[in-house]
């Protein structure tokens, strides 16, 4: 079942949707790129490039290089490459890559950079945290939401008055104990743990049946289980868009919303699971993946 052909053939789906797919294969990039009517712009933010398509991008005149700037897929000489160059907002950079130690000490010791823009990163090490935690002049609620924290750092945000959890709901690198705990605290925003981190059952149930709870927040929830969309789409208060953009789903799910009448497509060419993961390095490209 090839799911891209699927909704690259389908005269409702426009194109673009597609071209903003974080997991195309670079076949699709080439072929989305050949296109006519298909933005570059997108392919340039959101897919992993080849080495090839980043210069493709990057010496095309008419792209922006802000959008290459917020790939988060950018190897550390490409990092570099915009870094240097005239126009490119470097804060896009600190905030989406994947930086080297020393790349990460260049942006913290810009003084042109905002540093509420590196804090975003949902890549930074141990000590890159605890650095930020100790310096002073961002916004904490940066690190706590995107970074994954040490039980220390998790403690450390948690026992601070100041300091709004909710922004800890928010992040999706939770433990199982951190989800109950915060869970179980008065003032929290339960629809955020039901929006980011990886549930166990019990937890999925449990804001299930929570009637404070907007289930339009979990069906938001990248890590859902098979069972888990199939109990959601049943519910008529669920908006399935959600479902369609963010899940993983089987191949008969796949087939089951792409044939709804009630479902938008184009929502579903966000799909992360667009492209199953090849059996072997051959098996990968438009033509001959297998399922």
């Amino acid at each position: 079942m090839d799911r891209f052909d699927m909704l690259l053939n389908d005269s409702g789906v426009d194109k673009n949707y597609l071209a903003q797919n974080p997991n195309l294969t670079t076949d699709q990039i080439d072929f989305l790129y050949a296109t006519k009517g298909v933005s570059k712009y997108y392919l340039a933010e959101y897919p992993k490039l080849t080495d090839e398509q980043f210069n493709r991008f990057f010496n095309y005149y008419g792209v922006n290089k802000d959008l290459l700037a917020q790939n988060s897929h950018l190897t550390p000489e490409q990092i570099d490459l915009l870094y240097s160059t005239e126009g490119v907002t470097i804060e896009w950079l600190a905030a989406h890559s994947k930086l080297t130690a020393e790349q990460f000490m260049r942006f913290f010791n810009d003084e042109d950079c905002d540093k509420n823009y590196l804090a975003m990163n949902p890549n930074l090490t141990t000590d890159q945290i605890d650095l930020f935690y100790s310096t002073e002049g961002f916004d904490k609620g940066y690190l706590a939401r995107h970074s994954k924290l040490t039980d220390e750092q998790f403690n450390r945000f948690f026992n601070d008055d100041n300091f709004n959890k909710n922004y800890l709901a928010k992040n999706p690198h939770l433990t199982t104990d951190q989800i109950d705990l915060l869970y179980s605290t008065e003032g929290m925003d339960k629809d955020y743990l039901a929006f980011a981190p990886k549930l166990t059952d019990e937890q999925f149930n449990r804001l299930f049946n929570d009637s404070d709870v907007d289930k339009d927040s979990l069906a938001q929830n990248p890590h859902l289980t098979t069972e888990q969309i199939d109990l959601l789409y049943s519910r008529e208060d669920v908006n399935n868009t959600f479902l369609l953009t963010s899940s993983k789903l089987t191949d008969e799910q796949f087939k089951r919303f792409f044939n709804d009448s009630d479902a938008e497509n184009n929502y579903l060419a966000f799909n992360p699971s667009i492209n199953p993961l090849p059996l072997n390095k051959w098996q990968s490209g438009i033509f001959n993946w297998s399922w």
